[in-house]
């Protein structure tokens, strides 16, 4: 008796902590887009701006150069591509959002500025304003860790994985 008492309290608890945790994704109830490599996070940014002549492995220098060496970015793989005449877009395969996020904020907290436009599993930096909107557009949205960002009224603020951080679909002039 006491043991099927037992595992029946122990298949409550187990129901309550899947329902609880879920099975989705960090970023799929906030409608994020997944991409899993390179070759996808390359197709989604060339189909909304232009992403020519992606490199991967292009060593220290660039946006995210040394970073992505750094295991506490969880960075799987980092590529640069752009227009033809400059590399104006960084995309980053990460293995791990929340160490991602957590690297970030403790970046800005140093004071580096840094703003990505994040999907579920990936992150891409940009130069371009026209690159950005059209990002945006796709689906991902503006993560950054500024203590002075502030999100506007009648944009959207979804939940992150760290608190003291924005997500959202605002993007600053």
């Amino acid at each position: 008796m006491r043991l099927k008492r037992t595992a029946a309290v122990l298949g409550t608890a187990l129901t309550a902590l899947v329902t609880l945790t879920g099975c989705s994704t960090w970023g799929e109830d906030a409608g994020l887009p997944a991409a899993g490599d390179m070759a996808a996070i390359e197709r989604l940014v060339s189909a909304h701006t232009m992403c020519s002549d992606l490199r991967t492995g292009t060593g220290d220098s660039g946006t995210m150069g040394l970073e992505s060496k750094d295991p506490s970015w969880a960075v799987k793989e980092r590529g640069v591509c752009g227009n033809d005449a400059e590399d104006t877009l960084t995309l980053l395969s990460l293995s791990d959002m929340e160490k991602f996020q957590q690297a970030d904020k403790k970046a800005a907290a140093a004071g580096h500025d840094t703003r990505f436009l994040l999907g579920q599993d990936f992150a891409v930096t940009t130069t371009d304003p026209a690159a950005a909107k059209a990002l945006v557009k796709a689906g991902l949205l503006l993560f950054t860790c500024d203590k002075d960002f502030k999100v506007p009224d009648g944009y959207r603020k979804e939940k992150l994985l760290v608190t003291g951080c924005a997500l959202t679909d605002y993007l600053p002039a």
